[in-house]
């Protein structure tokens, strides 16, 4: 993942709901459509939809290599 800023479709391969200092936040991993290889993030859920699952499909917006918006397709 390069650039300011991008979209791409990514397929979550695993959703985890985590707690750092008492807020909520996901960790998530994921594989970019057409790539192999997994990535992972942990994000705030205000950036993201309600329940994610692992499976989806999803169009995220980034900037500098962070979720800024998260919708999910298909």
């Amino acid at each position: 993942m390069g650039g300011l800023q991008q979209t791409m479709e990514i397929e979550l391969v695993d959703v985890q709901a985590i707690s750092i200092h008492q807020s909520p936040y996901y960790e998530i991993s994921f594989r970019v459509a057409g790539k192999t290889e997994l990535g992972q993030m942990r994000l705030n859920p205000e950036a993201f939809y309600a329940d994610p699952q692992p499976g989806d499909r999803v169009l995220v917006n980034l900037l500098m290599g962070n979720i800024m918006g998260a919708e999910k397709i298909g």
